[in-house]
C-alpha cells in the first residue's frame, strides 16, 4: 500500500509541475527497488536548474523515507493523510541524532 502512495504522490506533484513552463518535470519509478522521484530540468534566465523534487523511498522493512522534499507541498503530511503511519516515516533529510526528537521514525 505504501508504495502505491508513494507513487500517487509523485505522479501528482509532476502535473502540478507540468504546469510550469519553464521547466521539464521527470518521473522516476522504480518499484524495484521502492523508489519515486520527480526530477526538474529546465533554465531560470541563464541559469538551469536540474535535480530533484521529491524523493521517497519505500524500503523493503516497510519505512516510508522521505529522503528529499524540495517542494512547499508538504509531503510528509501528504503521506500522513494518505495513511503512512507516522511510526513507519522517516524524515530522511533530518540527521539521524535530530529524528529521535520527532514523532516520526528514526531509522
Amino acid at each position: 500500500a505504501y508504495r502505491q502512495i508513494a507513487r500517487q504522490i509523485i505522479e501528482g506533484v509532476q502535473a502540478k509541475l507540468t504546469q510550469v513552463e519553464a521547466y521539464e518535470a521527470l518521473l522516476a519509478i522504480d518499484e524495484q527497488h521502492g523508489q519515486y522521484l520527480v526530477m526538474t530540468d529546465g533554465w531560470d534566465k541563464a541559469e538551469r536548474t536540474y535535480g530533484p523534487l521529491v524523493h521517497i523511498e519505500v524500503k523493503t522493512d516497510g519505512k516510508v523515507w522521505l529522503r528529499y522534499d524540495g517542494t512547499d507541498l508538504e509531503i510528509g503530511q501528504e503521506l500522513l493523510d494518505r495513511g503512512v503511519l507516522a511510526s513507519d516515516l522517516v524524515l530522511a533529510f533530518h540527521s539521524p541524532a535530530m529524528r529521535r526528537y520527532t514523532p516520526y521514525a528514526a531509522a
